[in-house]
């Protein structure tokens, strides 16, 4: 009798407070989704959302982010669709403010009334949200399974029904002073809260033990040094789609090569290293990689030669193009005509060990002389696809021809470093051109008025970088700028014309600014 009292006399609870509520249910909600993301393995709403706005972003502005924020890019658009869904959370706790007596159930029983809000918040999300970014209807077209989605959309949605129900109830009870809660009611707290710091306590272990999989690019470039000819597996550049990359297990992985195709099949783990394999030292940029940049590295990779699977699938003769589709739904295609070289492979070894898990595990394509975003990582199926076939990249705006564009890099001396007149300087860094080698490097002291040829290491194979080196006795104290770049194999000049890297890749000479001091004043004590 008490409480029913205590309801009919509550005052209408502000909009404020509800958004306060709907906002800790909304945190609530996405702790509980990524904790169950690291669990299941699913792809969460927040990762098929950024896909979808990336899709509609204008690739201008997409590559004016890109281009600014480089690797930081990837975590702050992540932590905004985070901090949007606490929002959205906030926005509903409006709402339900605002509309909670017309809803089923009394304001007394929150946690059918959270059921009945949860449910109807799942269905939004799966139902309606899920088809319109490009998820299907309850998740029928999300890489990692309908099912896994379904499960770590439906248990955060109830989760968060289930808390914005509490807190608006709890809201309510506070409200008139001296009131003493009912036996019933301590329990009904007590469960809730029992609930909370249950799930709050696996969201925490879950993601503190697992945000190491969260996978922003990055990049390990040392200004200063050459880099090492052969780059290590922990130092080699790593860029892709995800927010949190595919966590592959080699007993339960197969790779299909099917479709439209006369003899399909599949194979394990174990089946494909037992296959005739190859090995060669390549080196692979990302199509993003300013002028300059860090997203290039180089690694022995071994695998499978590409042409003896084709071959075993007994391609059809109108097949033009084959695609490569990947376990966190990655796609890319490429001519058939260069899939048959011997040097393009399916890889399962970098630099003699088993890939690691950012780099493709258990198997990638290596594609030499093609851009970094078409060597896919985390293989699941190769088909043939139409001529005309776009792939994730492509359909957002980057082009579809491959190739790499000539590069050359200056490592020595840092940027700003302080240099002595009369002092012989070491300059140098890598020059790469994909399989079309790199004939001469050439670099200048004086900001392109003259050139001097520089040393070029021998390539450790066709399709990798070269190292370079110079030297140079600068004679006048003050500001001087070096260049440097590059003649492919095939006796084309590096473009000097600056471009950002969308669509084609970057282009333009590389250059650094150093300080030269007399030589006294730059000496070292003693």
């Amino acid at each position: 009798m008490e409480q029913a009292v205590i309801l009919r006399r509550r005052p209408v609870v502000s909009g404020w407070a509800g958004f306060l509520a709907g906002a800790g249910a909304g945190l609530a909600m996405t702790a509980l989704m990524a904790a169950l993301r690291f669990s299941l393995g699913a792809i969460v709403l927040p990762e098929l959302m950024a896909d979808w706005l990336i899709k509609l972003t204008p690739p201008p502005v997409f590559d004016f982010v890109l281009t600014r924020l480089q690797v930081g890019a990837k975590p702050l658009f992540f932590v905004g669709l985070l901090a949007g869904q606490v929002v959205a959370g906030g926005g509903i706790g409006i709402l339900y403010v605002r509309f909670s007596h017309r809803l089923p159930f009394k304001e007394s029983q929150p946690w059918r009334r959270g059921a009945f809000l949860g449910m109807a918040v799942f269905l939004a999300l799966a139902g309606l949200l899920t088809p319109l970014i490009s998820g299907g209807v309850f998740g029928a077209a999300v890489a990692t399974g309908a099912a896994s989605y379904l499960w770590a959309t439906l248990l955060p949605a109830l989760f968060f029904g289930v808390t914005l129900a509490h807190l608006h109830y709890g809201a309510l009870l506070r409200s008139p002073a001296g009131q003493s809660l009912g036996r019933r009611e301590l329990l009904r707290k007590a469960a809730f809260f029992g609930l909370l710091l249950g799930i709050g306590a696996f969201a925490t272990r879950s993601i503190v033990r697992s945000v190491s999989a969260i996978t922003p690019s990055r990049v390990f470039h040392d200004a200063g040094q050459l880099p090492p000819e052969i780059t290590p597996n922990d130092e080699f550049y790593e860029v892709s789609k995800n927010i949190i990359n595919p966590r592959l297990d080699a007993k339960s992985w197969t790779l299909e090569v099917g479709w439209d195709v006369d003899a399909p099949f599949s194979l394990n783990y174990e089946e494909l290293k037992a296959l005739p394999w190859v090995e060669q030292y390549v080196t692979l940029e990302c199509i993003s990689n300013p002028v300059g940049g860090g997203l290039i590295s180089n690694a022995l990779w071994r695998g499978v030669p590409l042409k003896l699977l084709l071959e075993r699938a007994q391609l059809r003769p109108h097949t033009q193009r084959i695609a490569f589709r990947a376990a966190d739904g990655y796609v890319d295609s490429l001519p058939l005509e260069m899939l048959l070289r011997e040097e393009v492979m399916v890889a399962y070894l970098m630099n003699g060990e088993p890939l690691p898990e950012n780099h493709g595990f258990p198997a990638r394509l290596i594609a030499p002389g093609h851009w970094g975003m078409e060597n896919v990582k985390w293989l699941t199926r190769i088909e043939p696809v139409a001529p005309d076939f776009r792939g994730y990249w492509q359909a957002r705006g980057w082009a579809d021809s491959g190739y790499y564009n000539t590069m050359s890099r200056i490592d020595v001396p840092a940027p700003s470093e302080e240099l002595s007149t009369n002092a012989e300087a070491l300059v140098g860094g890598v020059a790469f051109a994909g399989n079309r080698g790199i004939r001469q490097v050439e670099f200048s002291p004086d900001d392109g008025q003259t050139w001097r040829p520089a040393e070029v290491r021998k390539p450790l194979s066709p399709y990798t970088w070269v190292l370079w080196t110079g030297t140079w006795t600068p004679a006048a104290t003050g500001i001087q700028v070096i260049k440097v770049r590059a003649t492919d194999g095939q006796g084309q000049p590096q473009i000097a014309q600056v471009q950002d890297s969308l669509p084609d890749g970057a282009t333009g000479y590389h250059l650094i600014v150093v300080q030269v001091l007399p030589q006294a004043e730059n000496a070292s004590p003693g």
